[in-house]
């Protein structure tokens, strides 16, 4: 599967670790890769994708009434929540709607993910608010 995910544009570096289940990617920075590519790699090569743990550059919008973090350079756009144990993260995000930050969190994976049009949940644990 290493091989399968190196050849995705945008990535420094693959470590696939089968024996506890997991792949360490590396992006350069300014890459334009949708996190689901890797998913989709993954399911291709016979593996089932669990959660990832992943750090995103976006701009914080409101979506339905709520945060949201549309992605620098894709298409995309997170519905967020707080991470267990991160609580109150939303609410510092409501303070910086239409402001450029990174977010530290995590993806879950579930069905809804792979069904068009589905919306894709990031679960904030850490903010910061990009300087340039």
């Amino acid at each position: 599967m290493s091989v399968a995910l190196k050849k995705v544009e945008g990535v420094a570096s693959v470590e696939v670790s089968l024996k506890e289940g997991t792949a360490r990617i590396l992006l350069k920075p300014d890459n334009r890769v949708d996190p689901e590519r890797f998913r989709r790699v993954a399911r291709d090569n016979g593996f089932t994708p669990k959660g990832s743990d992943v750090r995103v550059a976006g701009r914080v919008i409101e979506h339905g009434g709520k945060p949201a973090l549309e992605v620098t350079g894709l298409a995309v756009v997170y519905g967020l929540e707080d991470h267990a144990g991160s609580k109150g993260r939303l609410n510092d995000l409501e303070k910086v709607i239409g402001k450029t930050v990174v977010v530290s969190g995590y993806m879950p994976e579930t069905a809804a993910h792979r069904d068009a049009g589905a919306p894709r949940i990031l679960r904030v644990r850490e903010i910061s608010i990009d300087p340039h």
